[in-house]
């Protein structure tokens, strides 16, 4: 049976309280490819539309990405090599592309770590222009999102926030650190 990635990361978060016995805990989260596609076509648009001059625009279509590998050397945090099938229907262009994605850690404003991965190089030959990179106008894609699960366990419901803490890319997966912060579940 295959878990879903979320499934996966409670797990490992269930995992990690049972251990636990101080109010917080460290817990490594490794993501593999087939995961991260999954995390992928939850995350990423099926479309982006782009405004241009004169109110004209064209719409990015974005089909099958999909994870091809993992590059360590990419940037501080490294990241994944990917493909996908790009279409803008307004040019008549349907087009495989391979995308190269950063992975990248940023600070909110309240101190709190985000994971991305962000489009660095996702080019287009075009006939009149020559190749254009359109990676600046795709969106970045949430790797973990900042929230808070409720995990049922035997001395009853425990609220866990993870707050990021780390991410590397390996030579096969991504490995996520988080702090735990664990405490009673609101109402009990």
């Amino acid at each position: 049976m295959r878990l879903r990635p979320l499934r996966i990361l409670t797990a490992a978060l269930a995992a990690a309280l049972s251990a636990a016995t101080a109010a917080s805990a460290r817990v490594d989260v490794t993501v593999d490819a087939d995961s991260l596609n999954e995390l992928i076509r939850a995350m990423a648009p099926d479309h982006v539309d782009v405004a241009l001059a004169a109110g004209r625009g064209v719409t990015l279509l974005l089909q099958d990405l999909k994870v091809t590998g993992f590059d360590p050397g990419a940037g501080a945090n490294g990241g994944i090599t990917t493909s996908l099938r790009l279409k803008v229907p307004e040019l008549s262009l349907d087009v495989p592309v391979e995308p190269r994605l950063t992975l990248e850690v940023t600070s909110g404003a309240n101190g709190a770590k985000a994971c991305v991965l962000r489009f660095q190089s996702v080019v287009l030959n075009l006939p009149l222009t020559g190749p254009v990179d359109v990676a600046s106008l795709l969106p970045a894609l949430p790797v973990m999102p900042d929230s808070a699960w409720i995990v049922r366990s035997a001395r009853g419901d425990v609220r866990v926030k993870p707050r990021l803490v780390d991410a590397k890319t390996g030579a096969k997966s991504i490995r996520l650190g988080f702090d735990l912060q664990v405490g009673a579940a609101a109402g009990h």
